[in-house]
């Protein structure tokens, strides 16, 4: 566990028996933690709790809702950024998305299903829900690792849980046209505190390291990379590095992902036990909704600073 590496990037193996609170493999697993993503701000995550069999009927399902009339999948609208669906757009002409509100629960997935199928469709309910709890399962666990890995009161921990939210969302993106350039998204971090992507065997996502290198994600199914992003940033108090990341289309292949996203229902704030005379507090608390209309429109180079950052 945690000597295992793709590209330079450590695999965390979150179906090891041994991965529990006060053993020597959860604290083996939070050093490792904590040093990948104060310098590259991602990580490998394996989970056999994630079948081979139900990744594959994701993304056969995923097929086929992308499939789905245009006029369908705009039904799927949200009050909250990012949430509802978006077409192919001029800029990003290869890509195109959908999101679901907390996956995790199956009656938000039910609402989302009747939407996209009004006859109702169990099979993707039930799936979608089932795949959904697993990765927020992962996402809890790696989180409390975290704060384990920082010395932190496990009770803050569960109040940093309880106030997240979550959503999952489907990329599907077309194979380039003569006239098109293969960039499938441009260079970002996400707003999130946590990003998990999940890929269909199709090779296309990169990440950046800390020297600045692009590297080719690995794109097995049975791979869940996780990305630091923008609110884990703040939280941290600027430790941990988010992780900055592209899609560029390099087979000739439709690329299909899946992304759970973690976000705060209350305030984003950095953790207090973070700040002291050596790490002055860097961010203003915010509220991350708002943080995330800020993201879609800003040109600014770091949109988090620019947002809430604390200049001395």
């Amino acid at each position: 566990m945690g000597s295992q590496t793709v590209s330079q990037i450590p695999i965390i193996d979150f179906s090891d028996k041994n991965l529990k609170p006060g053993t020597e493999t959860w604290f083996s697993a939070g050093q490792v933690l904590r040093r990948v993503l104060e310098s590259d701000g991602c990580f490998y995550a394996m989970s056999n709790k994630v079948s081979m069999e139900l990744c594959n009927s994701v993304f056969v399902l995923m097929d086929e809702l992308f499939d789905l009339p245009l006029e369908t999948k705009k039904q799927k609208t949200s009050d909250k950024p990012f949430h509802g669906y978006y077409e192919r757009h001029p800029k990003v002409p290869l890509y195109e998305s959908i999101g679901i509100d907390e996956p995790s629960k199956k009656e938000a997935v039910q609402k989302f299903t009747n939407i996209m199928w009004p006859a109702g469709y169990d099979h993707f309910c039930e799936t979608l829900s089932l795949y959904a709890k697993l990765l927020v399962e992962m996402d809890q666990t790696a989180k409390r690792i975290l704060f384990d890995a920082y010395g932190l009161d496990k009770t803050h921990c569960d109040s940093f849980l309880e106030s997240t939210n979550y959503m999952l969302r489907s990329f599907k993106y077309q194979l380039p046209k003569k006239t098109h350039s293969n960039l499938g998204l441009p260079a970002h971090t996400d707003t999130s505190y946590f990003t998990i992507l999940h890929q269909n065997k199709v090779a296309g996502l990169q990440i950046k390291l800390k020297n600045g290198e692009w590297i080719d994600a690995d794109p097995s199914p049975n791979m869940f990379l996780f990305l630091a992003a923008d609110a884990l940033k703040v939280w941290s108090n600027d430790r941990i590095k988010a992780c900055e990341h592209q899609v560029i289309i390099q087979e000739e292949k439709e690329r299909c992902s899946m992304g759970l996203f973690s976000f705060g229902s209350k305030m984003v704030e950095t953790q207090e036990e973070l700040v002291d005379e050596e790490h002055p507090i860097r961010y203003k608390p915010f509220d991350h909704y708002d943080y995330i209309r800020f993201h879609l429109t800003s040109k600014a180079e770091c949109r988090i600073k620019a947002f809430c950052g604390i200049d001395y």
